[in-house]
């Protein structure tokens, strides 16, 4: 493609916008997406695309040639696979949570779900009917937008604690005074977080199990980046560290662990439910009505799995079941995806920083952020992120604002490193720079 002229002629991508039909300042995810995708046309050239969280790594060989003979010689493909999950997965699963979790759950607690999205769905969909006076999620935000709309599509309503002000016992402080008004039935949350990268330490997941049982509240853990904090190796099989998780500290738990980022295995739409045992024989009256029974992990599987897509195709969790049994085996090849997105993450950094922009969400408690998948920028003078998404369009560069992310911080960013590869870095100092050069850095009036 032919190298053109920054800035991009604004009326272009102002009309570009205007033909798809929504406002550049409050576009989602895949609205982004897509209009990226008709500048990239309409310009000639290549975006630095940071808007879309997708994995950008080969999937490893031993899943894909798993799931080809699970085709070829398990011939799968005429039959439908078990509802709650094939045998050999959840038991491949559970021996994946002990050994990399350090927590023990028989196979009948996991659950192979549509993707870590459809697990959350379900998740919040059983939460929301588990007691007929509490239809409130509670969101440790920022986080992936898509929930928040989960939530809005079922009905339920949405509440909020930020972790830019809310830390370790502050933490626990507000979401103790929260579900006190007796609304709320779940808190949900990822970790590393989307999109601040920030990692919820062992104490304070210990607090939010402690508050989840004695409220019987449920707590939704979306583990999408499962190990990716690169302070700490978390590969070796049975060996401290590891990943830290709720499921240690509640009997009220739904984990979500997806094979999206950690294996790259996003095409293939699978992941797993990880439910606390005595979440699953839990009776609850209020489902009755909804789901057809009490039970709250039939309820689950048989109430809403099956009505939403009856099971995950069987050849991919031949495939999940394969990558499982490498990482338990301690290959630790299977795990490559996480030590290139830090290595990105390090470098994209360092080139926003270099040309003024400043880290949002810049400490992890005490500690330097881990560089992983995302992190979050803002820029001085841009008191809007979605003034500083629509500049940014202008030079080439993508992202999403963090206020579509549920964050407090109207000003910044969240920035993903997935399709960021080395053959990218150039250009995306040259683009950074022009943008530094066009705005001299000036004093935010927020």
């Amino acid at each position: 493609m032919k190298e053109t002229a920054l800035p991009l002629d604004s009326k272009t991508v102002a009309r570009l916008a205007d033909d798809l039909g929504f406002d550049i300042k409050h576009a989602s995810i895949r609205e982004m997406n897509k209009l990226v995708d008709s500048l990239e046309r309409a310009f000639d050239m290549k975006f630095i695309r940071m808007e879309f969280g997708i994995p950008g790594l080969e999937t490893h060989p031993v899943g894909i040639e798993a799931e080809i003979q699970a085709l070829r010689r398990r011939k799968v493909s005429h039959r439908y696979a078990p509802f709650d999950g094939v045998p050999i997965l959840k038991k491949e699963a559970a021996e994946f949570v002990r050994l990399f979790m350090n927590v023990e759950v028989p196979p009948s607690s996991c659950v192979p779900t549509v993707g870590a999205m459809q697990g959350c769905f379900a998740a919040i969909a059983l939460a929301g009917r588990l007691h007929e006076e509490r239809k409130t999620i509670l969101f440790l935000d920022p986080g992936f937008p898509v929930n928040a709309l989960q939530v809005r599509f079922l009905g339920f309503e949405r509440a909020s604690i930020d972790l830019f002000d809310h830390r370790g016992d502050a933490l626990l402080e507000a979401i103790e005074e929260r579900v006190r008004r007796g609304d709320v039935s779940a808190v949900m949350w990822s970790s590393p977080n989307n999109p601040t990268w920030v990692c919820l330490t062992e104490e304070e997941l210990a607090g939010i199990g402690r508050i989840c049982d004695q409220h019987e509240l449920i707590a939704i853990e979306d583990l999408a980046y499962f190990g990716m904090d690169q302070r700490r190796d978390y590969y070796e099989p049975g060996v401290p560290p590891f990943q830290p998780t709720v499921l240690s500290a509640t009997r009220r738990g739904i984990c979500l662990i997806s094979a999206s980022k950690i294996f790259s295995y996003a095409g293939q739409r699978i992941a797993l439910a990880v439910i606390s045992p005595e979440l699953v024989q839990a009776k609850a009256p209020a489902l009755e009505e909804y789901y057809g029974t009490d039970r709250v992990g039939h309820a689950f599987i048989h109430g809403i799995l099956y009505p939403m897509t009856a099971c995950v195709p069987e050849s991919p969790q031949y495939g999940l079941q394969a990558l499982l049994r490498a990482a338990n085996s301690g290959d630790r090849s299977v795990f490559s995806a996480a030590s290139v997105y830090a290595e990105r993450a390090k470098a994209v950094k360092s080139a926003f920083l270099k040309s003024g922009f400043r880290l949002v969400y810049d400490k992890d408690l005490d500690e330097p952020l881990s560089d992983g998948f995302y992190f979050t920028i803002s820029y001085p003078g841009f008191d809007e992120g979605s003034d500083l998404v629509e500049r940014l369009l202008l030079y080439g560069i993508s992202a999403i604002t963090l206020d579509s992310t549920g964050s407090c911080r109207r000003e910044g960013l969240r920035a993903c490193v997935s399709m960021i590869d080395e053959s990218r870095f150039d250009a995306l100092e040259q683009r950074l720079a022009a943008f530094h050069r066009d705005h001299p850095c000036r004093r935010s009036t927020s």
